[in-house]
């Protein structure tokens, strides 16, 4: 299971012109075929790639929604500490431990996802501002086999590049279309 972030583009908008300015960035606009994404697209509209490796896993796209574990996994935690024996003592001094870890690595998450959203606002900016395309839209997804895999769209959403662009990057949800526009 990988993360793939894919885009979506005016047909009309010049192909070679947007993938030199997106491996500007590190990324590519190279077009893609997925018939489960371009039966849900508008008329017009164009899918493409934009990973130039392997994945997009660890992206920054999406990180301030993956971090720390929730109350259920707390809960399930300490009954399965209960059901093995521990005592109420030590079952507390190890959550206590888990949580004080998970905090930490989500911490160290967040640095690395704000360091890792600047390409994304200096692709998104340089693409509306070019002339060459007047929205910009982008999909994270995690993948569980092939790129032409079925996905049933949560949503869409659109977003004003003069908002915070890094934030609503790095609060994406998965499987929702976000275009951005001037």
């Amino acid at each position: 299971m990988c993360h793939f972030i894919t885009a979506v583009l005016s047909s009309e908008a010049y192909q070679a012109s947007l993938d030199a300015l997106a491996r500007k960035h590190g990324r590519i606009f190279q077009p893609l075929s997925n018939p489960s994404i371009q039966r849900q697209l508008r008329q017009g509209q164009q899918y493409f790639r934009t990973t130039p490796g392997h994945c997009d896993c660890g992206t920054a796209l999406g990180a301030g929604r993956r971090k720390g574990f929730d109350a259920t996994y707390w809960a399930a935690e300490e009954q399965r500490l209960l059901k093995k024996g521990w005592s109420k003592t030590k079952i507390d001094r190890t959550m206590a431990q888990k949580r004080d870890k998970a905090a930490s690595d989500d911490r160290g998450l967040e640095a690395r996802a704000s360091s890792g959203l600047a390409p994304w606002v200096g692709l998104i900016r340089e693409t509306l501002d070019s002339g060459i395309a007047t929205e910009l839209g982008l999909l994270l997804h995690q993948y569980r086999g092939a790129l032409d895999e079925d996905i049933p769209l949560q949503g869409a959403e659109t977003i004003r590049t003069d908002d915070a662009l890094a934030d609503a990057l790095r609060l994406m949800r998965e499987d929702v279309l976000v275009t951005f526009v001037r």
